[in-house]
């Protein structure tokens, strides 16, 4: 009989035999080496992950104890164990436990440091919270946009990168442009990335929304944040605001 840590062992051990120095060397290069990779794409993650569950009997599990071990996948520091979490989450767990139960697990995440970049907080994000608030509706989104106040940037990043599925619905965009008057106002990068990629999606659907706030936000952003919460806008439009916010 394994135990969880000798069954997540017996995982990566797999995740290994798939993995290519090239790949691995790729990633840690796009990423600045803030984490470390294995070297092994998705589908095959998922594919090995699904291959792991049957093998091991981990699929006939009580739901609370495959969260356990999904959720202990993220203490690795390497970036394809935590996107093994992700997918076990996403394929198997989300949608099968009540979400105020869920919450919690993940802002423990947050709290321990075992999401520590930005790959891993969007994965996370578009994977499963957006589904996450795409099955349950206002008051997950509620929960999950009061994020955007937490002290982690990661968490507080989330609180708007989890409407990207969501961004078409015009149901979230109050909690949305919340999010974001928190996100924009941050020094970090990542907080204002945040916002620019959200707009981006926004201005499909709520161009209108995404000029005032854009307008009444301005000074706040990034040229970089500018121009992607833009990038869908005519080029006119795009330069006229990133002139202003270049002129100060």
């Amino acid at each position: 009989m394994y135990t969880e840590e000798e069954l997540i062992g017996l995982l990566q051990d797999s995740l290994d035999q798939g993995s290519s120095p090239k790949t691995k060397a790729w990633w840690e290069k796009y990423l600045r080496n803030v984490i470390e990779f294995r070297g092994i794409g998705i589908p095959e993650i998922r594919e090995r992950l699904a291959q792991w569950r049957d093998e091991f009997g981990i699929a006939t599990w009580e739901k609370q104890d495959q969260l356990r071990i999904a959720l202990g996948l993220f203490d690795s520091t390497v970036a394809e164990d935590k996107l093994a979490g992700i997918l076990f989450l996403q394929e198997y767990l989300y949608d099968q436990l009540e979400w105020r139960a869920l919450l919690p697990k993940y802002e423990q995440l947050y709290a321990k440091g075992l999401i520590f970049d930005w790959n891993t907080c969007d994965w996370f994000c578009v994977r499963v919270l957006g589904p996450t608030i795409l099955s349950n509706g206002l008051a997950c989104a509620k929960a999950i946009a009061g994020w955007s106040q937490a002290d982690n940037l990661w968490q507080a990043r989330s609180s708007v990168v989890a409407f990207v599925p969501v961004a078409a619905d015009d149901r979230y965009h109050p909690l949305i442009y919340e999010s974001c008057d928190s996100l924009i106002r941050r020094n970090e990068r990542f907080a204002k990335t945040a916002v620019g990629w959200i707009l981006r999606d926004l201005s499909k659907h709520d161009k209108d929304g995404v000029k005032e706030f854009i307008e009444s936000h301005l000074k706040c952003f990034s040229i970089e944040s500018i121009r992607n919460a833009l990038k869908y806008f005519p080029d006119n439009e795009r330069n006229q605001y990133v002139a202003q916010l270049k002129a100060g």
